[in-house]
């Protein structure tokens, strides 16, 4: 399954080669060259746009720095649902507040496309080593059917409740690794 990510910051980038590593095929999108170059020589594909990953990605993940930015790449114009099919999956991985999650949940919703909150913990060594601990709000279904993904990612996934739940059930756990 081709794969599509956007942003590769510090923890982006990492978790691309994860799944590069794993043998994935991976479209990726951000607004630093710099960053898209690292991972293209590590096997990656770039993209044009962040709808143009959606028009070529059935699976979508997201890493971004807070909510305004997810809104801009999935609701904005040349986003993620602009180029997105109603058996798209959108897998927000950052960390923001669970009713941004949600609102962009309905956004998905409205167009078809599913949308899970996966926010992380443990930092950027592991996203390197790939033992980020992953918490995930959403459907079970669609959880399911990601599940390989993320862990090839994490060295833990679970399934916190619905869309919002992996963003409250996060704040906590960061505000412990401080």
């Amino acid at each position: 399954m081709k794969i599509g990510f956007i942003g590769l910051g510090i923890m982006g980038k990492p978790m691309v080669k994860n799944l590069l590593k794993a043998g994935h095929e991976v479209l990726v999108y951000d607004i630093i060259d710099e960053n898209v170059n690292e991972v293209v020589s590590a096997g990656a594909k770039s993209a044009g746009s962040t709808k143009d990953v959606a028009a070529e990605c059935k699976l979508i993940i997201t890493m971004l720095p807070n909510g305004p930015e997810v809104k801009t790449v999935v609701l904005g114009a040349n986003g993620v649902l602009e180029g997105a099919s109603a058996d798209t999956i959108l897998v927000d991985m950052s960390s923001i507040a669970p009713d941004v999650a949600k609102e962009v949940h309905d956004a998905c919703a409205a167009k078809g496309v599913k949308m899970l909150d996966a926010p992380v913990s443990g930092g950027e060594p592991k996203a390197i080593s790939g033992e980020l601990s992953i918490m995930v709000g959403g459907e079970k279904a669609v959880f399911d059917k990601v599940y390989d993904v993320l862990m090839a990612m994490g060295a833990s996934c679970v399934l916190c409740g619905d869309i919002g739940a992996g963003n409250t059930t996060n704040l906590p756990i960061k505000l412990l690794w401080r």
